[in-house]
């Protein structure tokens, strides 16, 4: 049988290798400890990944949910509430999980919407002009911010 080039193993000899070995064995992020501990090494990138994962994803949801909840319990009734999928009305009952919400003109259209359902208070618009908006203040430049 013909050997494989995987099969054979070819070492240098004399001091150049072991001065090679050496050097290359401190080389890297964590010294011979990764090179000691393969799996323990495997574990501790996975807990990274994971608490970059939380801070990048899991932790801004949970800010925004908890900012709508806010805003869904500041809700009483009489105020004008837009719903998610963009309807004005006004809060004219509340019940357990759901609010009676007059929609339309005439005010005679009364709907039970889900209290998940209401984005928050807003009025309506009737007018044909744009609402005003205050300017925001400039903010600093920061290190990494293009342009002026």
């Amino acid at each position: 049988m013909v050997p494989f080039l995987l099969d054979t193993v070819i070492t240098p000899g004399g001091e150049a290798a072991t001065e090679a070995v050496a050097t290359t064995q401190k080389t890297g992020l964590f010294g011979t400890w990764g090179a000691d501990h393969p799996v323990m090494l495997i574990v501790v990138y996975c807990v990274v990944l994971l608490v970059i994962m939380y801070f990048l994803s899991v932790r801004p949801t949970q800010k925004k949910e908890k900012k709508l909840a806010e805003l869904r319990n500041a809700i009483v009734v009489g105020d004008s509430v837009i719903t998610n999928s963009g309807f004005y009305g006004k809060v004219v009952d509340e019940t357990y999980d759901a609010w009676i919400i007059e929609f339309g003109m005439n005010r005679g259209v009364r709907v039970p919407v889900a209290k998940t359902e209401v984005f928050g208070k807003a009025e309506l618009n009737m007018s044909m002009e744009a609402p005003v908006q205050e300017e925001e203040p400039k903010k600093k430049k920061g290190l990494f911010s293009k342009g002026e």
